[in-house]
């Protein structure tokens, strides 16, 4: 690493990218200290912890003499955040780093007319549901914003030429990888750290969170599609995994549903920690891909129990997050645990990462055994709405974020053609972007047609979806249609 620099916290600016500490990982607030530097307030806190002198890679960011204001991005790297701990002992310091059926017409149609909020009858709305409307109207009206791909200085690339549809999406894609593959990783550690008795730092979980939030803000579609993807290679889930699946899609249904700013960090927080309890219980139990023992199941139910218990040990204000560690199991209707909370009792927050933990439990693999078909899910989650489970405003906010017809769905054309849905249509959700990979006679396209369904024109051909097929019995291996595969649309 000859590009390398011993630096001073002094010489430290927004703009670098540093590679090394003084300090090792478990005293400061970052497990990896490979990462960008985005302002001043990382700095106050590196030097909150004590570190004193620094190394920086020039290549990878910049130089101690060429530090200009403003010239970074205040949006954080893909690199650079990681999940801090905090050692409950600091003497042990820890090693290493279908059609559409009656039961969901009534969901469709408020997906597809009017956000879930302004179906209450009430005559004064919410500030949560005014934004939630205002946000739907910019949607429908404004073009998505141009994606920032978050790489170092030296990694760009100027480019005088209009990018091509195809080039943005493949962005798009690169960048969601990315973030997926960093947190991943951050989340990991983290759980290692906890089965070790280290307990995560709230404003280094924050900043993990702030990364995800960024990628969902930019691009909520490459995030499913890429959960999706990832949950299709998984042979079995993992604390971690889980927990990242969660917050991914807490924040994508919270957004829509109208959280915004710090809440909307809060809730990132709290569905990356909502499990933290399971670190407490025999492995066996969360990884089980049988039916559980009354015994078992009882004692499973204690985990939000033990979560808070995990989580008191540290000395923070984090009282929104620990209500939903310790909320996200209970019901609107009194039948959740472990309190048995009813209605307003419980915190929305926890009610939004329940509602997504449900979801992502039913549409994972577990112990091996395949999960529940996406469509199929939705559905289920549609009909917990009738029961006063789940708030169906929430549900509508869920299905209304994931589509009737969710990402990675395999499903046959009215032509009879096979077609994967690849992206969600902010307006029509009935009429997803999907890649249309055989021909009526069943025969694979050489390239997959990309088509939005919400697009079509009455000069086109009018292809409408009349059934969701298993892609396992058909055959079909949808992750080679998710994974990189840009093609020519239609």
């Amino acid at each position: 690493m000859k590009h390398v620099k011993m630096i001073t916290i002094d010489q430290l600016k927004p703009g670098m990218f540093i590679v090394g500490m003084d300090q090792p990982w478990y005293r400061t607030p970052f497990l990896l200290h490979r990462r960008f530097i985005r302002d001043a307030k990382e700095i106050a806190l590196l030097r909150q912890y004590g570190i004193t002198e620094l190394k920086i890679d020039p290549s990878k960011g910049l130089d101690v003499d060429s530090v200009t204001p403003g010239a970074r991005s205040s949006t954080p790297s893909l690199q650079e955040t990681d999940i801090d701990t905090q050692p409950r002992d600091p003497a042990k310091p820890a090693d290493g780093e279908t059609p559409p059926e009656p039961a969901l017409e009534t969901a469709r149609n408020s997906a597809q007319q009017s956000p879930p909020h302004m179906q209450q009858e009430s005559s004064s709305p919410s500030h949560r549901q005014a934004t939630h409307a205002a946000r739907l109207v910019d949607n429908a009206t404004s073009p998505t914003s141009t994606d920032e791909v978050l790489l170092p200085p030296s990694s760009a690339k100027t480019n005088t030429t209009q990018p091509s549809p195809t080039s943005h999406v493949r962005n798009q894609d690169v960048a969601a990888e990315e973030t997926y593959r960093e947190v991943t990783c951050s989340m990991d550690r983290m759980f290692e750290a906890l089965e070790m008795g280290i307990v995560p730092r709230l404003d280094s979980v924050r900043m993990v969170v702030t990364n995800v939030v960024s990628r969902v803000l930019d691009d909520s579609t490459s995030m499913l599609s890429l959960l999706s993807l990832q949950k299709m290679k998984r042979f079995d889930r993992t604390l971690a995994s889980h927990a990242l699946d969660v917050c991914t899609l807490a924040l994508i249904v919270g957004h829509a549903y109208g959280v915004t700013g710090e809440e909307l960090d809060t809730l990132g927080a709290g569905a990356l920690l909502h499990d933290i309890g399971y670190i407490r219980l025999p492995r066996n139990l969360y990884r089980r891909s049988h039916d559980l023992s009354e015994q078992e199941h009882a004692t499973m139910q204690q985990h939000p129990v033990l979560g808070l218990a995990v989580l008191r040990d540290v000395q923070e204000d984090r009282e929104v997050v620990l209500r939903i560690v310790a909320e996200h199991h209970e019901c609107g209707n009194g039948n959740g645990f472990p309190r048995k909370l009813k209605g307003d009792s419980i915190s929305l927050l926890a009610q939004l990462v329940g509602l997504t933990d449900i979801y992502d439990g039913m549409v994972s693999r577990r112990g091996g055994h395949p999960g529940m078909l996406p469509h199929d899910a939705i559905k289920k989650l549609f009909r917990l709405g009738d029961t006063g489970k789940y708030e169906k405003d929430l549900i509508q906010s869920m299905i209304g974020s994931l589509g009737v017809y969710p990402i990675g769905s395999l499903i046959l054309m009215n032509t009879g053609e096979q077609a994967v849905v690849v992206g969600i249509n902010g307006t029509q959700r009935l009429k997803p972007v999907v890649k249309i990979i055989t021909g009526p006679q069943g025969g694979s396209y050489p390239t997959p047609i990309r088509v939005d369904l919400g697009a079509q024109t009455a000069e086109t051909s009018q292809r409408t979806i009349t059934k969701v097929l298993d892609p396992l019995q058909e055959r079909v291996n949808v992750a080679m249609f998710l994974d990189g595969v840009h093609d020519e649309a239609a």
